[in-house]
């Protein structure tokens, strides 16, 4: 009669099964950039199978002399080997987070790196065991903080790089929409949403010298308009009290400004009706006519000269 060879090894038998899980893992290949997301399941995913390995491994130690496993050896190994490679692959994105991993044994001096260890056979019990814990610790923060992100969002493997956004550019565009100058906002968003990407942008350019007109109250339009109103010898309005070169300069700097969009953008506008405009370039102009509006609004009144 064949006899069950887990009938009097029940241990081993839900050992074989759990390593059985751990084996059936897949790889997770180097990558430029993760989602949030990827990242935070590859890094859960991580963390379990390296609890599993520390309940194993601590199973098959020795009981007299508990320094390395004395069994199970095939089964550890091949572990390890899996943690190491997913180590290998996610070392620079947890290194973002947190590039805190040597560890002292405190009587001998000793020095190690704890993730090394945490997936490694080499070290002994008295290295390992403590890496492990540490590991598996700071991989529970740096999850939390990864939950804390927009899932959306990209991690480069390059630690120095920063994390990029990974909403679309017309996400973005909409989303940014509510926050341009309210004088801007009020007159061209519902357009552009609407996919009037060139009236959008001409009615955006009116609405700057119009927002002028009321700031200054000037009766003037266009390059004139903004002439007058920034005006070096008799301001209507100014950013400073204009007593040196460099106050002087950026008043006169965002005159010129003003003069080049009105003949650049404004008045071409004017005369091109229903010319097409894609949308990134559109959302950019009303996102210039915006930042024209809110340096009006940073432009003190002038009182005349007497």
């Amino acid at each position: 009669m064949m006899v069950n060879r887990y009938t009097f090894q029940p241990a081993f038998q839900l050992r074989v099964r759990c390593y059985t899980a751990f084996g059936s893992w897949t790889q997770l290949g180097r990558k430029l950039l993760m989602r949030v997301s990827e990242l935070l399941s590859a890094i859960d995913e991580f963390r379990e199978k390296l609890i599993e390995h520390r309940d194993f491994w601590a199973e098959s130690l020795d009981r007299t002399i508990p320094d390395f496993p004395k069994c199970n050896l095939e089964q550890l190994e091949e572990q390890s080997h899996w943690l190491t490679r997913r180590l290998g692959a996610l070392r620079s994105y947890i290194m973002r987070f947190d590039n805190q991993w040597l560890m002292i044994h405190p009587a001998t001096g000793v020095k190690w790196d704890a993730l090394d260890a945490s997936v490694s056979l080499n070290h002994v019990a008295q290295a390992k065991g403590p890496s492990i814990r540490s590991t598996i610790e700071k991989l529970n923060t740096i999850a939390g903080r990864l939950e804390t992100l927009d899932q959306d969002d990209e991690i480069p493997a390059n630690p120095l790089e920063p994390i990029r956004s990974g909403l679309a550019p017309e996400r973005i565009m909409l989303a940014y929409l509510a926050h341009l100058h309210p004088y801007i906002a009020a007159g061209c968003s519902k357009l552009f949403m609407d996919g009037h990407y060139a009236q959008a942008v001409e009615e955006s350019a009116k609405a700057v010298f119009q927002y002028l007109r009321q700031a200054s109250g000037l009766t003037l339009d266009g390059a004139a308009l903004a002439t007058k109103a920034f005006s070096v010898k008799a301001p209507i309005l100014a950013f400073s009290d204009l007593s040196d070169e460099t106050k002087r300069n950026e008043q006169i700097g965002f005159m010129e400004m003003l003069v080049g969009y009105a003949k650049g953008v404004r008045n071409p506008l004017t005369h091109t009706h229903g010319k097409l405009e894609e949308a990134q370039k559109a959302f950019e102009y009303l996102a210039l006519a915006s930042l024209f509006c809110r340096r009006i609004d940073d432009a003190s009144p002038k009182p005349p000269a007497a």
